[in-house]
């Protein structure tokens, strides 16, 4: 029993040979007492001896030893008095801040400090890696931070691809046009999708030719998009398409009902047995929202709660169709409603008074505020804590007084929102202190 039948042994498999019979030799011997659970056991420890056997008394080859890498320098290294502090803002909001402060100064950081913060943050992948010296980007080559920074470059570039072309589209429509067919030949799956749900953002006629290419695609889901994006242009698919709608879609005394109809072969076939796949998925997908509420005469919500009751998945998806159809009006008519909570990019300290004073009435802490202030706010600006303020209690009408019990709750809330609006306040001067420090040490440096 040689080495080479042991290999062919192992390759055509225990199950469809048996493991090779020991030669009557003392290495046969040594080899028969070798038995295991299993036969690939076996195989593998006879094979084993037998390559020792084969080996021994072989004059042994010089080993060579490959020469040990060498590290780039450290770079500038960042101040060790900063290093505490970073770590300090690293879950507050001026940790980006901080971070743009030390490639303006082109301090760097060592792989260790850069594992230690990405052990912390594993979402800062694409802020610290342009920080690490050449020396830790050298160590670090095979880490998956590395890998997570360039995937989210690469992302961000595509990013920046798509807003170009977003660009070009708007001011040229048929160049625009052409520019997206000719990167749809380029790029992969993913990217084909990010292009439809851009054309679909901004449909133009001249994007007619991308569909109808689409709809040679590998992927079933883009040919389904591409058909029905082409009923978002008018023409007679669009004709068709609206003149089928009241037959599918019936609105009598604001009662809304679905008929059966025949899907225009344009749109392709359904998926059978899919449960977001459906003659009125595809109907419906493939019109603006806005000509289906004016041909049909119905709102959206109430469209997507009849669609509802027939079928759940039709109804999630009537709702998503209206929610991108207000997203749509938002985007054009560049509306921005102010959110609750929301300050200014310049903040005054009586600003974060009246802040304060209404957690203390609400008792509502909302972290982004809490952020935006510690952003805006001048480093040196000194808040005190806020005052209790007096617990009002309603006046009692007549004979009525409030029971005993409502009274206690009360009181407690009241303590409650006194708690929290001090935590806050223990939370904001905390940053502004980190600020200050990190500004002092930045001012020492230069």
């Amino acid at each position: 029993m040689t080495l080479k039948e042991l290999a062919a042994t192992a390759l055509r498999g225990t199950a469809r040979a048996d493991v090779p019979l020991p030669p009557h030799t003392p290495l046969g011997e040594a080899l028969a007492r070798l038995q295991a659970e299993t036969p690939e056991a076996t195989l593998l420890a006879r094979a084993a001896l037998s390559g020792l056997h084969a080996r021994a008394g072989a004059v042994m080859e010089k080993a060579e030893t490959p020469p040990p890498t060498t590290l780039p320098p450290a770079g500038k290294p960042l101040p060790a008095p900063l290093w505490p502090l970073l770590r300090q803002l690293l879950n507050g909001p001026a940790f980006e801040s901080a971070l743009h402060d030390l490639s303006a100064r082109e301090w760097t950081l060592s792989a260790a400090q850069v594992l230690q913060l990405y052990a912390s943050r594993p979402t800062l992948a694409t802020g610290l890696w342009p920080l690490l010296d050449e020396r830790g980007k050298a160590v670090l080559n095979a880490h998956p931070l590395h890998k997570a920074w360039e995937k989210a470059e690469a992302q961000a570039q595509w990013e920046a691809r798509l807003d170009a072309l977003r660009e070009a589209r708007e001011a040229d429509a048929g160049a625009g046009a052409a520019q997206t067919l000719e990167l749809w030949k380029e790029t992969d799956a993913d990217g084909r999708r990010d292009l439809l749900d851009m054309v679909k953002q901004n449909i133009l006629p001249e994007d007619l030719p991308l569909l109808q290419h689409a709809e040679k695609d590998r992927s079933a889901e883009v040919r389904r998009r591409a058909r029905m994006l082409q009923g978002h242009l008018p023409g007679p698919l669009q004709d068709e398409l609206l003149a089928l709608l009241p037959q599918a879609v019936q609105v009598q005394q604001n009662k809304i009902s679905f008929k059966p109809f025949d899907l225009p072969e344009a749109l392709g076939k359904v998926k059978t047995g899919a449960y977001d796949d459906s003659d009125l998925h595809r109907l419906l997908g493939a019109l603006p929202f806005e000509l289906i509420r004016k041909t049909l005469g119905v709102q959206g919500p109430a469209l997507a709660t009849a669609a509802q009751k027939k079928n759940w998945a039709l109804g999630q998806y009537i709702h998503q169709l209206a929610r991108e159809y207000t997203r749509r009006l938002v985007a054009k008519r560049d509306l921005r409603q102010p959110q609750a909570g929301e300050v200014p990019a310049t903040t005054t300290p009586e600003q974060v008074v009246e802040w304060l004073k209404s957690i203390q009435e609400k008792g509502q802490r909302d972290p982004a505020t809490l952020d935006l202030l510690a952003q805006s706010l001048d480093p040196a600006t000194e808040i005190a804590m806020p005052e209790p303020l007096p617990l009002v209690l309603p006046r009692p009408q007549g004979s009525h007084h409030p029971p005993a019990a409502w009274q206690e709750n009360q009181q407690h809330l009241h303590a409650e929102r006194q708690a929290e609006a001090e935590a806050a306040w223990r939370s904001l001067t905390g940053i502004l202190r980190l600020r200050r420090e990190w500004a002092r040490i930045l001012e020492e440096m230069t």
